[in-house]
């Protein structure tokens, strides 16, 4: 019997005492949110199942990041966990680094692809981290942007990243906008890029 297609929509956090020159937190969290329900809906769509992963160790005013981010995230997009089929609390993390190791266990336990949903600012430094990270040749690591930057200066160009991972800007910017004769053939593709993690 084969397994079902499954993937980690991994929601990096952000530091709840942003530096000067820096989003206030609510903002930038708020943004991958909303990136993270709309990967969390087509994956859905296209049959797999669906795990959150929301990341954080830090701790603010005795509570933890992780936490932060899962109370915001039921206000933000309430719909996102009714199409979830489960919530990951990685509490443990204090850097991006520590965010990686802990999301690759999962994965590799779920056999799952990985879409890792962060601000633009940050992506540079998330694929840093997973490129560096042994993914054992059959993990798929999409890093995808929120449409914001984390910077009050903003940051309109992507950075240029060298695979593994690949950076998934553009795939993120049209995804969504697939007109209705194209859809099955993207659906199919992506079906074909999920079954591929099984063999």
């Amino acid at each position: 019997m084969t397994e079902k297609k499954s993937v980690l929509i991994c929601l990096h956090g952000y530091t709840q005492n942003p530096p000067e020159g820096e989003k206030p937190w609510k903002e930038v969290i708020s943004d991958r949110i909303n990136t993270a329900n709309k990967f969390s809906k087509f994956m859905k769509e296209v049959g797999a199942e669906v795990y959150l992963v929301i990341s954080g160790g830090t701790i603010v005013n005795g509570e933890v990041e992780a936490d932060a981010v899962y109370e915001l995230a039921k206000k933000v997009a309430p719909e996102m966990f009714e199409i979830v089929d489960d919530v990951l609390l990685e509490r443990e993390s204090k850097n991006t680094q520590e965010n990686v190791d802990q999301i690759l266990k999962w994965a590799l336990k779920k056999n799952a692809m990985i879409i890792a949903i962060s601000s633009k600012d940050h992506v540079p430094r998330l694929v840093k981290d997973w490129a560096y990270e042994k993914t054992k040749g059959h993990q798929l690591v999409a890093i995808a942007p929120g449409e914001e930057s984390y910077s009050k200066k903003g940051d309109n160009n992507p950075p240029i990243v060298i695979e593994p991972p690949f950076f998934g800007y553009d795939l993120a910017k049209k995804l969504f906008d697939i007109p209705p004769q194209k859809r099955d053939e993207a659906v199919e593709k992506i079906n074909e890029i999920l079954s591929n993690l099984e063999k």
